[in-house]
């Protein structure tokens, strides 16, 4: 199995045993405001909201998704 074909085994999902998401505006290491909890195979680990919105532009983008008004992007970005 070459690396690629291992990172996509490998998938994350949220954590059922502790909250899913934090609101992180009161930690001073955070940049974002909502991170989910997640784990993998081996990890648990964070992800930001924008990283999750940013995989939801390239699924658009590729049109694995709907195309979302450019109205919702205006506002998610302003929000």
């Amino acid at each position: 199995m070459n690396e690629s074909s291992k990172i996509f085994q490998n998938r994350a999902e949220v954590v059922q045993d502790i909250p899913k998401t934090q609101d992180c505006t009161s930690f001073e290491c955070c940049h974002e405001e909502l991170v989910f909890a997640m784990q993998d195979t081996h990890h648990q680990f964070s992800l930001g909201l924008s990283t999750v919105l940013e995989c939801l532009a390239i699924a658009e983008k590729d049109g694995f998704v709907p195309k979302l008004p450019e109205d919702w992007w205006i506002e998610i970005r302003h929000y």
